[in-house]
Formats: structure tokens, sequence, C-alpha cells
């Protein structure tokens, strides 16, 4: 059964790489698909970062994956949790990127809407993503502090954070530190208008103290952070949501909502969600931008929208597409479609192939272009 499979895939990649156009890589189809909060999964309570414990047990159950990898007897696989207060975490991803362009005309313009662009100007390896994630819990269920470092390109510290939880009810928590501020949906690839343009992607992690709640289906949090450096304002959000399971004929259902004033001149909100249907699981996120920062009114921002569909053909095989649209006043609006296949080899090893079509305004070479991915995800 599973060497008919794996024929499978290799006929579905090949298939990909000579015809398909497309994806983005985000994670939270897995909270809808799985029926599970961010916090269920991930040691930060709003999502991303290092996997909890309940993630690690459960990988096989969320992922599907194939358990291919050949283990000798006797040797054990290396346990996160090091002692009953040290847990540790990896997320590594290396990716060889070719980019496709077409060259401009003499007025500098170029066609867009293409799914195919003529030459390939580029192919580069890099290592977008070599994380690593530390967390001491300084009184188990109560008091932690958690670090996530970042070794690409150079050590940078991304989040650094004392959590407090377990001592009211409605499972409240506080968190202080330096930590991604919470806002809509957060694909892993920060390249979608919704993460880009709204300015909440994890590149922006800043300084402050955030609180929430989370009780049963419920999840809300509020941050108050530092925002632009160096002025004398404020940036808070806050993020709203609900995840209902074992909803007839669609499973699960999510539903939520965010708003962040970044400053007394720009605000965005946004309203996001997703479902279940047979293999089927969709999500979406549309956001409004109120940016009056921006000299020029025509290069201003007026609303993002985020459209992902997967679609599980076997157990620990995802296809995924996504839509994004950016509406820019001025006739510059952009886009971006992508698919890609991923297939979940082993519960800490995933390769994905993806390719993506950027369009914007003809005048803009560089907005009009096609990207394919190859990417091996290696996550403990």
């Amino acid at each position: 059964m599973r060497a008919g499979q794996l024929t499978a895939l290799g006929v579905a990649l090949l298939a990909l790489a000579a015809f398909a156009p497309t994806p983005a890589r985000a994670e939270p189809f897995f909270m809808v698909r799985a029926g599970a909060k961010c916090n269920d999964c991930h040691v930060n309570q709003t999502g991303g970062g290092m996997r909890t414990a309940f993630a690690h047990i459960h990988a096989h159950d969320i992922l599907r994956d194939l358990q291919l990898l050949p283990i000798p007897k006797g040797v054990e696989r290396l346990d996160p949790q090091l002692h009953s207060h040290v847990r540790i975490g990896t997320d590594v991803r290396i990716r060889d990127t070719m980019l496709f362009e077409d060259k401009p005309n003499a007025q500098g313009e170029v066609k867009n809407n293409r799914a195919w662009r003529k030459y390939l100007t580029s192919n580069d390896f890099d290592v977008p993503q070599a994380r690593f994630y530390f967390l001491l819990d300084l009184w188990p269920e109560i008091a932690s502090l958690y670090v996530d470092e970042s070794f690409a390109g150079g050590a940078e510290n991304r989040e650094l954070f004392g959590l407090f939880r377990g001592f009211l009810p409605y499972d409240f928590y506080v968190k202080g530190g330096r930590f991604y501020p919470t806002f809509g949906l957060r694909p892993q690839d920060d390249a979608p208008f919704i993460r880009s343009a709204t300015g909440f992607t994890f590149q922006n992690p800043d300084e402050g103290v955030e609180i929430g709640f989370a009780p049963g289906p419920f999840f809300l949090a509020m941050d108050v952070v530092d925002g632009i450096e160096g002025d004398t304002d404020v940036m808070y959000t806050v993020n709203g949501y609900t995840l209902i399971d074992e909803v007839p004929v669609v499973q699960n259902v999510l539903a939520g909502m965010s708003y962040a004033r970044q400053s007394n001149k720009r605000w965005v909100m946004g309203w996001y969600g997703g479902a279940n249907l047979w293999k089927f699981t969709g999500i979406g996120e549309f956001d409004l931008i109120d940016d009056r920062t921006v000299g020029s009114l025509p290069a201003r921002d007026r609303f993002a929208a985020y459209a992902e569909l997967n679609f599980l053909m076997f157990d620990w095989l995802n296809a995924r597409g996504t839509f994004n649209f950016l509406d820019v006043r001025g006739d510059r609006n952009r886009t971006q479609y992508t698919i890609g296949l991923e297939p979940f080899i082993d519960k800490f090893f995933q390769p994905r192939i993806q390719y993506r079509i950027n369009n914007g305004p003809p005048s803009q070479p560089a907005q009009n272009t096609a990207e394919l991915w190859f990417e091996l995800h290696i996550f403990l």
C-alpha cells in the first residue's frame, strides 16, 4: 500500500513541477483540521514557535506522517523534554528558490497577470529559518521562561518572555517581554499580504505585555507593546476567536476577529475563519487597513484578503492552494497565487514543493515574478 502511495507521490511531484502554478506554507489550517486551539499545540499561547508536550506526543495523529525514517533497534529519538523543568525545540528550513521574470519593454514595463515568466534569473539555496527554542519551567504549570533564538544569517533573539498562567480561572495568563503581537491568522510564510501589509510578520517581534483568556472553545488576548521605536506612542492589539468542534457536516469551525492600533495614524482590523468539509480544510482572512503615515495617497493600502484551501490527498500528503489580494489606491493592486504539495515523511521531517505567481502593476517588474521552491523542513 505504501509503495503505491510513494509512487503516486513521485508522479504528483513531477506533474507539479511541470504544469502547476503556486502555494504558501501556512500552518493555521492544522488548528481547523485537528480542532485544537493555538495554545494546545504551542507554548506561545497565540501560536508559532515551540510545540507543547501535547503536540509532540500526538504529532503522528495531527500530521498523519508515514513514519518512514528507519530507527535502528536500541536507538531512541531525542526527547525534547530534557528534564521535568527543561524543554527544547528546533525548526530549520532549507530551501532552493528559482525566480522567473520577464524582460521589461522600452517603457520599463512587463505584462502582469501571467502564470509563467520566460527567464530564470536566479537559483539560490538558503536557510530562511533556523530556530532554537528553550523553555524553563520555573514553577510547572504556573511560571515559565521562554526563549526563541534565530540563527539564520546570524544569532538574533526573536522572543524572550515570562509566562504566568494557571493561577486564575478561565485559563487566564500573563506574558511579558519580547514576543510577536497577536493579530489574525499566522501563516508560517510572511509573504501573504495579511502578514506583510499589516506588519504582523515573524520578523517583527516587539516588547510589551499580553494578557489572555482561553476557556473552552474560546480565546481572547490583548497586547500593549512599544510600537514605533523612538516615539511616545504605543501599539495595542486585540485578538479573539472561537473554535467549535463536532459541528455537523463541516466538523470544526473557526471564527475570529482582530484589531490593532499601530499608531495615531494607522490602524488595521481583520476578520478570519475556517472550516472542514470531507478532506478539504479552508481558512481565510480579510483585513481593513487605514494608513495615513504614507505621504502619497495613491500608494496607501486599503485592504488585504487571503484564502487557503487544503486537500488531504492521502493521510500523509497535503495539497495546498492559496490566493492573496492587496488593494492599493491608484490602481496598484497586487495578487499572489500559490500551489504546492507537502508530504509528511516523519513527524520530524517534511519536504515541500511550491510554486508562487506574483502580479502587480506593469510598471513594477519586481512585483511580477514567478517562484518555484523546493524545501526541507526539519523540526522538533
